[in-house]
């Protein structure tokens, strides 16, 4: 899209935290970025090391635009980009999907911004709110399903080694005939139009019957991000439960630890900004959470291997050593006992 604009494409060789990460945003203000791709992981590492880009780095007075994809943008980590990159900057918050090397919804330069929404639906999809039954309930401010409801120009016509569209069939179009169901949980604010994604639809929080995505987790979290390195979030529900418990596993930055008070202080903060439905039954720390090749937590390897069905880890996963961490919690009792 870039290339057929007339624009100049600038690529880092390498991992952005390589050598540092002020190496990489030097690069990218040296260059005069316009339009900077970035992710919600590498901006809460630039916060959690405590970076500061305009004092630290320099002016970036050519930066317009911090596109933001791959996870859930918070209310909190847009003002803290916001001020880490400058007034004149313009964050958008995008999602979109690989198989259809495009986005469902993005933002604009013609509608205002608000704090953890997405500005819009994007031109040539049609994006809709839909509940379990196929209904549109987009203007009730109740979350639902990301669907497609009209072919789109990049919609796949197949996936590679699928000659019989099963597989094509079961990704996308099993839970409404005809409609590409994306597999996110979303909401639309009714007062601003903007919309939110709350997570993976397939890993939503239902604990007692109250739905709610991991996303809204993650956002109380970052008050935590100069302690806290990374964070998952996950139901169980194991074949002897009852019902579903929230896990919530933390990994912590070099030079702290996880304590009893520090997870008092986290329920706390979760119960204060959510609700008491809201707060995980148990807060364990890990040495690592798993991630795809592109960047995105793995909530829903971790949420089946806690509930006991063991997963192989597919050619997708970054580091696919790090989901045998999550075994012993599948024995939950036990590993508290270790613990």
């Amino acid at each position: 899209m870039g290339l057929a604009c007339g624009s100049r494409i600038i690529l880092y060789d390498g991992s952005p935290f390589y050598p540092d990460l002020p190496t990489y945003l030097k690069f990218v203000n040296d260059q005069s970025v316009t339009v900077l791709g970035t992710s919600p992981r590498f901006l809460g590492e630039v916060l959690g090391q405590g970076i500061k880009p305009l004092v630290d780095i320099g002016k970036f007075e050519d930066l317009r635009i911090v596109m933001v994809t791959g996870a859930v943008l918070t209310p909190p980590m847009f003002g803290w980009t916001q001020q880490a990159f400058g007034g004149h900057i313009q964050i958008v918050s995008a999602s979109g999907g690989t198989d259809v090397c495009t986005s469902f919804v993005t933002g604009t330069p013609a509608l205002p911004v608000y704090a953890g929404e997405i500005q819009t639906k994007s031109l040539g999809m049609k994006v809709e709110i839909f509940d379990p039954s196929g209904n549109n309930i987009e203007h009730t401010g109740q979350p639902g399903e990301l669907v497609c409801t009209r072919p789109h120009p990049s919609l796949p016509a197949c996936f590679w080694g699928d000659p019989s569209g099963m597989k094509f069939h079961n990704a996308y179009f099993s839970m409404y005939p005809g409609v590409w169901r994306q597999g996110d949980f979303i909401v639309l604010n009714p007062t601003t139009a903007g919309l939110m994604i709350l997570g993976r639809s397939d890993g939503v929080l239902n604990p007692s019957g109250v739905r709610f995505g991991s996303g809204e987790i993650y956002s109380v979290l970052e008050k935590f991000s100069g302690i806290l390195d990374d964070s998952i979030c996950v139901g169980q529900r194991r074949p002897q439960d009852l019902d579903e418990h929230v896990l919530l596993f933390v990994k912590m930055r070099t030079g702290h630890q996880f304590t009893c008070a520090l997870e008092g202080e986290i329920k706390s903060a979760i119960r204060k900004g959510l609700s008491a439905r809201h707060v995980p039954s148990h807060i364990f720390e890990v040495q690592e959470i798993p991630y795809t090749v592109n960047g995105k937590k793995i909530e829903i390897a971790v949420k089946q291997i806690v509930s006991g069905i063991n997963v192989q880890p597919s050619a997708t996963v970054a580091n696919p050593e790090s989901l045998r961490l999550y075994y012993k919690y599948r024995d939950l009792e036990f590993a508290q006992a270790k613990l």
